[in-house]
């Protein structure tokens, strides 16, 4: 039987999404305890497409331009628990890859690029796909990695704002990750 859309959220946690000027587009919802998908955001149409909107730039941009770069992350918790620990310059990309889109909408900020993705091969693949985009806009990217099995948010949480910030300093730059990635991917066969 059809879901009914009222249903389609149901015991979720709701997170309104802005586009870059605050216009309210969709929702996302993340799901209380356990269950599939773990977020859940309203469906693509014209007026609301993941690969063109950014969660949280309408509230990070002016710290983008006055920090000179952007944090990016998959989900809307990292983006909001940066907000919260101070690093406003953050946004997330809705758990999807980077697309030419978000790029072009972030150049209008700043070319200078961190992804923080999750430390999981999901995580990791979709960087890549992200950086590969960015780079041929002309940006300017660095891979954040965090130690297996975090994300942003725990990772902030756990470690704090200092240790934060120091993988913000060592995040590693395009040619460097993809050389790591490929010796590792050696090494284990």
């Amino acid at each position: 039987s059809d879901v009914c859309s009222s249903d389609l959220f149901r015991s979720r946690l709701m997170f309104p999404i802005a586009d870059a000027r605050g216009r309210g587009v969709g929702f996302g919802g993340r799901v209380l305890g356990e269950g599939a998908p773990k977020y859940l955001n309203t469906a693509e149409t014209d007026f609301f497409s993941k690969g063109k909107i950014l969660y949280g730039l309408n509230r990070a941009r002016q710290a983008i331009r006055d920090m000179g770069y952007v944090i990016i992350t998959e989900g809307y918790m990292d983006a909001i628990t940066a907000h919260q620990f101070g690093m406003t310059n953050t946004v997330a990309s809705l758990g999807t890859s980077m697309t030419k889109d978000h790029g072009q909408l972030l150049m209008n900020y700043t070319r200078e690029v961190i992804i923080a993705y999750d430390a999981d091969a999901a995580g990791v693949a979709a960087a890549v796909r992200g950086l590969d985009i960015l780079q041929g806009l002309g940006c300017r990217v660095r891979v954040l990695s965090l130690p297996e099995g975090q994300d942003p948010d725990e990772f902030l949480r756990t470690r704090g704002l200092d240790q934060w910030r120091q993988q913000v300093e060592n995040a590693t730059p395009l040619v460097e990750f993809k050389i790591q990635r490929s010796l590792a991917k050696y090494k284990n066969g």
